[in-house]
């Protein structure tokens, strides 16, 4: 007799728990891709005001991916505490700084460059050169930071850059180099 009671006490618990989990799983509608919201449109402007750590994380208990010198230009996308999520426009995972470590960039944020700003740039950090104005473009190569680039145009927001070695023009983040400083 405990065996018959077992027996039905166990098929009603599995019954239970089946009738849960189907209860549990929603449908739902397959999200369209066009209803999500453009991270471009929430993305802001701002300047480090110290050397700081990007994490992979909001917290100190979370490893350092890189490092962001003083004065460099990031792109806040939110918030989570004290801490700001960062994206790259180069390609980088994205990342997490102390919301004391920057400000809101002064600048005016401009889609054209002033025309005077064409001539010799220098890369500030280690990126990328893409056969086109965006990261939807393939990498053609890859510079080191401190390598003096000849800009020769822009267009949205990239740097059309001449090669050395001849071969077609490559496009730069814009953010990512800045007027060569004379020897």
């Amino acid at each position: 007799m405990i065996s018959l009671i077992r027996f039905v006490s166990l098929g009603l618990a599995l019954a239970l728990v089946s009738a849960v989990g189907s209860a549990c799983r929603e449908k739902r509608e397959p999200t369209v891709l066009e209803e999500l919201p453009d991270l471009n449109q929430q993305m802001r402007p701002y300047v480090t005001i110290e050397g700081t750590r990007v994490r992979t994380g909001p917290g100190t208990q979370f490893r350092a991916i890189t490092e962001i010198g003083r004065d460099a230009k990031v792109n806040v996308v939110g918030r989570d505490g004290d801490w700001v999520l960062i994206v790259s426009k180069k390609g980088n995972a994205p990342g997490y700084i102390e919301m004391a470590s920057i400000k809101p960039w002064e600048g005016e944020i401009k889609e054209t460059l002033d025309p005077r700003a064409e001539g010799r740039y220098e890369a500030i950090t280690d990126t990328q050169v893409r056969s086109g104005p965006g990261l939807h473009y393939p990498v053609v190569a890859n510079i080191a930071k401190g390598t003096k680039l000849n800009v020769v145009d822009e267009e949205k927001g990239w740097l059309k850059v001449e090669s050395k070695r001849g071969n077609k023009p490559g496009y730069v983040d814009a953010s990512l180099a800045q007027p060569a400083r004379e020897p």
